[in-house]
């Protein structure tokens, strides 16, 4: 049988109790017209129905369908408040076509109502199909706050705007890697970089690592948080980040924000760091030192509205 099941998500970081949304997809690899049934059931052609049925997901062998590894070594697979049906529905795909369906696993695994990472794949059809597998996170949020000789600044993340860059941020925040770097270019009136390894614009990971650009609509307005990349290559961030001082639009989907500055207090030391002396290439003429980084909880906050400017943007 030429087909291959598929589970996805968008939300590989989601808050405790918020919903966990999966997508399950069948695609027909072949060039003739593939028809499914679950076993053990009764099939019926029905008409006017879209997408995959919820006995399709749930196929497996004795109806589980999707398996969930807890990192403690737990194991769920049967889904909680699902009875199968003894009549099922038929589900033709054409050929090269493919079907689907979006559930919310929380509500058939309550399991997954507690704080873990959890591993996950499906075996629809008594097994016949294994998919790849996929990795959700469910924690509290998290911000993080920047120790500066100016002052603290808040960054709230934009987990579901950029989780590959929040995830690279918080793993390098987490490790020390920023502690007693630098803020190495100041743009007066435009933006602060900082965290580069070597403090002079040119240092990345010291283990190489880039991130694939995950460009998004927000607005780079003043308090947007950005990797810093270079402009030949939109797959170059590593390390560096960049904060934006005013409103500058020639940067919106240029560059990928997975942050931003909240609370008054941010703001006011972002002002103190802006108004450091600088050379004609935006060096600091004394050095401006990222003391460390604290991870907290998150807490809910808007970012205030700020002015309009033109320029150039940071790079590596």
């Amino acid at each position: 049988m030429q087909l291959r099941a598929i589970v996805s998500t968008t939300a590989r970081h989601v808050p405790v109790g918020q919903p966990i949304w999966v997508d399950f997809t069948i695609q027909n690899l072949s060039a003739q017209t593939v028809s499914l049934t679950v076993p053990g059931t009764q099939s019926q052609r029905t008409t006017g129905a879209m997408g995959l049925p919820l006995s399709h997901v749930f196929s497996g062998r004795a109806f589980a369908g999707l398996t969930i590894e807890g990192q403690r070594g737990q194991r769920w697979d049967v889904a909680v408040d699902y009875q199968p049906p003894g009549t099922t529905e038929l589900v033709e795909i054409a050929p090269h076509g493919s079907v689907g369906v979006s559930l919310n696993v929380a509500k058939y695994y309550p399991a997954l109502q507690a704080t873990g990472r959890y591993r996950m794949h499906w075996e629809p059809y008594g097994g016949k199909l294994c998919s790849n597998e996929i990795v959700i996170e469910v924690a509290p949020r998290k911000q993080v706050t920047l120790l500066t000789d100016q002052g603290e600044m808040t960054i709230k993340l934009f987990y579901d705007k950029a989780p590959g860059h929040v995830e690279n941020f918080l793993g390098l925040a987490s490790s020390g890697f920023y502690d007693n770097l630098t803020f190495h270019k100041v743009w007066p009136g435009t933006f602060i970089q900082g965290g580069c390894s070597l403090g002079n614009g040119t240092g990345i990971r010291s283990d190489g690592k880039k991130l694939v650009a995950e460009f998004h609509d927000m607005p780079q307005d003043r308090g947007a948080v950005n990797m810093a990349r270079l402009e030949s290559d939109p797959d170059s961030a590593s390390c560096q980040f960049f904060i934006v001082n005013t409103r500058i639009p020639e940067w919106d989907g240029r560059y990928t924000m997975f942050g931003h500055l909240i609370g008054d207090s941010s703001y006011e030391t972002l002002d103190k760091l802006m108004a450091v002396p600088v050379d004609d290439q935006g060096r600091p003429r004394k050095r401006v030192y990222i003391r460390g980084l604290r991870i907290e909880n998150a807490r809910s906050e808007e970012p205030p509205p700020t002015m309009l400017l033109n320029s150039t943007g940071p790079q590596h």
